[in-house]
Parts: C-alpha cells; sequence; structure tokens
C-alpha cells in the first residue's frame, strides 16, 4: 500500500516545505504572488484532476443483481513538457535573472529573486530577496501526479451497477486526507433486442463524481512568522462516459470516450508576517491574513483503452487514457458475479 500515500506524502508537504520557499512568495506584491502561485501550482492542479477521476471502469458490462467486484487502483496523470516552467517577464514587483521559473511538476531548481515594493502612503519602498520555490519532479512517480483508490461494485436491479470510490482518511504529519467518489454504470445493450445476445460483447454508459480534501499544517515548517497557518486542497471531479468492451473468459479488451473534468481549489489560511528592509536598511513588518485563495476549472474530451487479464480469482488490468494530461491507471481486482 506504498503507493497509497503518494499524494499525501510527496506532493502537498513538497510545495509548502520552507527550503522551497513556497511561503515566501507571500513577499511579493498582491497581484505577483497571486500569478506565481497560480502558474507554479496549475500542473497539481491540473493533474490531480485527471489522475483521481481516471480508472473507473475495467470492463463495460454490468454486474448482475448482488454482483460485485473489489478493487485497488493506481492512476498517474503525466505533466507535459510546456506545463514544467512559465515565464514571468510581466511581474512588476520581481526581478531575477532567470528567463523562467519551474512549475511545481519541474526540476528542482531554485532562483534568486529581488522583490521589491513600492512606495504606498506611510509605507517607503520595501525590499528582499528570496528563493523561487523549486519543483518536485524527480519525486513523482513516473513524474507524474498519482491518485490511488479503493474501489467497490455492486449490481442493483434494472441492469444497473453502483459504485463506490474511497480512500480511507489519513491524519498524520500535519496532513489530513479523505476522498470518496460515487458512480453509475448502465447496461445500454438492453434497450436494442437481439444485439444484447451477441456474445461477449457489452456496451454502457458510466456517470461518476468524486471529492477529495486535504489539509495541510503550514505552520510546523514555514520560514515566515505568523500563527494558524495551513493549506487547503479541495478537488471535485466528475465523468460522462460512453463504454465498450469484449469480455473473453481469460483476457477483456475495454474502452470509454466522453467528458472529463472537474474543479480544484487552493487556499493558504492563517497569519503571515513578512518582512522587508527599507532603503534605508531598516526593517519593517507587514502582516497578511488569508492570502491565497485559487480556483482550477478543467474539462476535457477523452478516449481510453485497456485490458484485463484474469489470474484465479484476482484480474490484473492496465489502461491509458487520451486527454490534455495523458494518464495511466493500473491495478488489481476480484469480483463475483
Amino acid at each position: 500500500m506504498r503507493f497509497y500515500f503518494l499524494l499525501i506524502s510527496l506532493i502537498l508537504p513538497s510545495i509548502c516545505y520552507s527550503q522551497s520557499g513556497f511561503e515566501s512568495i507571500l513577499l511579493a506584491s498582491e497581484s505577483d504572488s497571486k500569478k506565481i502561485y497560480n502558474r507554479y501550482l496549475n500542473p497539481l492542479m491540473k493533474g490531480a484532476i485527471y489522475s483521481s477521476n481516471s480508472g473507473w471502469y475495467n470492463t463495460a458490462k454490468v454486474h448482475k443483481k448482488l454482483g460485485f467486484d473489489l478493487s485497488f487502483r493506481l492512476n498517474t496523470a503525466f505533466v507535459p513538457k510546456f506545463d514544467r516552467t512559465f515565464y514571468i517577464d510581466d511581474l512588476e514587483s520581481v526581478t531575477t535573472d532567470a528567463v523562467n521559473l519551474p512549475t511545481i511538476a519541474g526540476k528542482n531548481r531554485q532562483e534568486d529573486l529581488l522583490i521589491t515594493i513600492p512606495s504606498e502612503g506611510v509605507f517607503s519602498e520595501m525590499k528582499t530577496t528570496i528563493k523561487s520555490p523549486g519543483g518536485i519532479k524527480s519525486q513523482l512517480p513516473f513524474q507524474g501526479v498519482p491518485a490511488t483508490a479503493l474501489q467497490l461494485g455492486i449490481g442493483v436491479p434494472f441492469d444497473t451497477e453502483f459504485i463506490f470510490r474511497y480512500s480511507p482518511g489519513y491524519h498524520g504529519k500535519g496532513v489530513e486526507m479523505d476522498m470518496i467518489g460515487f458512480g453509475v454504470k448502465h447496461n445500454l445493450l438492453q434497450y436494442f433486442g437481439p444485439i444484447d445476445k451477441f456474445p461477449f460483447l457489452n456496451i454502457s454508459a458510466l456517470a461518476s463524481f468524486s471529492k477529495m480534501k486535504i489539509n495541510y499544517d503550514i505552520q510546523s515548517s514555514s520560514s515566515l512568522n505568523g500563527s494558524s497557518q495551513i493549506a487547503k486542497f479541495n478537488l471535485d471531479n466528475y465523468n460522462f462516459l460512453l463504454l465498450a468492451s469484449l469480455d473473453l473468459p481469460i483476457v477483456k479488451f475495454y474502452s470509454g470516450i466522453g467528458l472529463s473534468g472537474g474543479n480544484s481549489s487552493f487556499k493558504m489560511l492563517g497569519q503571515y508576517d513578512l518582512e522587508y528592509l527599507t532603503q534605508s536598511n531598516i526593517p519593517i513588518k507587514k502582516t497578511l491574513r488569508d492570502p491565497v485563495d485559487m480556483n482550477f476549472n478543467n474539462s476535457d474530451f477523452q478516449i481510453s483503452i485497456g485490458a484485463k487479464y484474469k489470474f484465479f480469482i484476482f484480474n490484473a488490468f492496465l489502461d491509458f487514457t487520451f486527454q490534455e494530461y495523458n494518464t495511466l491507471s493500473m491495478g488489481i481486482s476480484t469480483s463475483f458475479r
């Protein structure tokens, strides 16, 4: 079950460690810090949507009444090369020799950033130097954003199957995580008379919804003084898919086509005490409260192809989804029809 903890133990804590320079971005002007956070986190938010929203099926066949299957799944959404860096030529309060900066999915490269806040009201011009946050590409499995889940499918009347997806709550090392999802798969061949009797062929429709919440305690590793510093990550997903499969006795081939998407949010809550120097090298402080509140939305047309092989009472399956962030899903399952 080592893979179960990859998302919570690698991604969210890594972006918040003080040595990454993540929370130090708050020292830039409000408009610049929002731009940097948005561009830096974008691959994580999009990748999490695609990875946690994949692997809902390994056949189009619907379980008979009270038939069921239990599976463990690992999904990985691959971040495209163009989303591993971002340009910073439109920033007003940040000066650096670098042409671009790595996103969270990029290389572990840090750059010196000179922050200059113009004088305003009673505040004179303020300056400070920080390190940009580095990427965690080398820590990501297959250099992609991972997600795992346990899933249970149960056959109900009307050639329909209810699907429940769950990741047991994790609470430790400053991280709290919960994920739950629900799906419905419905046999479509029953409406086409003789076609329903065609050997091994199955066609169905799938709709699914899932929700993930992660909280991380920034305070324990923050480089900025303050209080109640916490990061909140919320993710809501959906799928509307048409499935087809050829279910042979030992090996099964399946595919899906349709719309997949979701929305995610990232918040940094609490108090953050910022420290600068004036032109006369006089220390000056500024306090921010609940400084970051960002939302990300993604939807894309997807096509998946995969295969499942039976080993005695267990099945192993593997599929690949073509979409904005191509996604690999694999897992094992056992079933009773």
